[in-house]
């Protein structure tokens, strides 16, 4: 226990010291119409954890109406969030408190309510440490909409990137029946449960996810105007925005791309795996190339058996819409996958150089809109 109250803090700094390092009038400044402010991110795992250890373990009110309407997703409309937001020292000090409070009640309640559905097996241990996780990677996507609107794009690469033609080495799967989902007990999240066994046809799938300078071919070959290319729903989308790159590329005027990320504008290097690309374009270039994107089981299935590397560089868009398996149930409450089961969320497998060790397993399924390009996620090829 006292190594999971340890990385419990040390995610809870982590948090802190992301807000603390924002200027003041960043702290409440909403950067991309997808992503709540910055602060907003820290407020919600406070309160989450304060609701899971006050409130579902001892019972008692841990807050007021206020808070609850603020920094509940459910209750709190997106772009209402910023004006809601208290001055950014009153709520570190909140924070510093409330954090400091949830532990000591950590370490004392597991002897005192051992048989509580929430601490078997650390359950909720291991619940806060992921919700953590998963709030610092989204809380540097706010950083790096915050560099794309603030970045001197003067930045000038000190080498072009090139465009690649795309390596076709791939790894072949032999058709058979195969171990899905999670047999951890502690750990993953309801929508990895149950644990059960598919049949799988043949497929061979890419050892590595598509790069940069690859990426770069699919752009100059006039990937993002020819039609052919895109799902009805892709072409659209690529009118409507007239996007012609990934999300946090740019360009100076003699052709020279760089990158902007959570610290400003960096160099690009072909080898590096793409990202900042949607459903969508990534669905585009496999169709160009002449594959196609994998299905999420087909993707566990390759990396449980150790044919594929590179799998936490980029999330990795798959095929298939988040979905319940056979036998789900929610827990340990509904609003985490179930509204997600709707056809429109697809499923990325793998996780980004920004996700923490935690959440890098097989069985962990993150899920987004076809749109979505802000997120840091790209293409891994599957061929039939």
């Amino acid at each position: 226990m006292r190594k999971l109250i340890d990385e419990l803090k040390s995610l809870q700094d982590e948090t802190i010291n992301i807000v603390s390092s924002v200027a003041e009038k960043d702290y409440q400044q909403q950067f991309h119409p997808d992503l709540s402010p910055i602060g907003w991110h820290l407020g919600h795992c406070i309160y989450t954890e304060s609701y899971w250890i006050k409130e579902q373990l001892l019972g008692k009110q841990c807050d007021d109406a206020s808070q609850k309407s603020l920094y509940v997703p459910e209750l709190s409309v997106k772009q209402s969030r910023s004006a809601a937001l208290p001055d950014k020292g009153e709520l570190l000090e909140w924070a510093y408190i409330n954090q400091s409070e949830n532990r000591s009640i950590l370490e004392s309640i597991t002897t005192e309510k051992p048989s509580h559905h929430l601490l078997k097996n650390d359950y909720l241990f291991h619940f806060l440490i992921q919700h953590y996780s998963q709030h610092i990677e989204t809380m540097l996507m706010v950083l790096t909409e915050m560099q794309i609107q603030n970045t001197d794009t003067d930045f000038s690469p000190c080498k072009r990137l090139k465009a690649r033609q795309a390596n076709k080495e791939f790894v072949s799967i032999e058709a058979g029946i195969y171990n899905i989902g999670s047999e951890n007990k502690n750990s993953p999240y309801d929508n990895e449960y149950p644990p059960h066994t598919i049949e799988r046809d043949s497929f061979k799938i890419a050892t590595s996810p598509v790069n940069n300078g690859e990426y770069l071919e699919f752009i100059n070959a006039g990937g993002y105007s020819i039609k052919d290319f895109w799902s009805v729903a892709g072409w659209q989308w690529c009118i409507a925005t007239q996007n012609t790159q990934p999300h946090h590329w740019r360009r100076q005027n003699d052709n020279l791309w760089f990158g902007i990320n959570h610290k400003g504008s960096y160099l690009l290097e072909e080898q590096q795996a793409v990202h900042g690309l949607n459903y969508y374009e990534a669905e585009a270039y496999a169709k160009w190339i002449g594959g196609r994107l994998p299905h999420e089981y087909e993707w566990e299935i390759a990396y449980k058996y150790n044919c594929i590397q590179q799998t936490a560089i980029v999330w990795e868009w798959c095929s298939n819409t988040f979905h319940p398996y056979a036998g789900f149930s929610a827990y340990p409450y509904e609003d985490y996958s179930v509204p997600y089961f709707d056809e429109n969320h697809y499923v990325l497998k793998g996780g980004s150089s920004f996700t923490k060790e935690v959440i890098k397993r097989p069985s962990f399924r993150n899920y987004y809109t076809a749109d979505k390009r802000h997120i840091f996620a790209g293409i891994r090829l599957v061929y039939s």
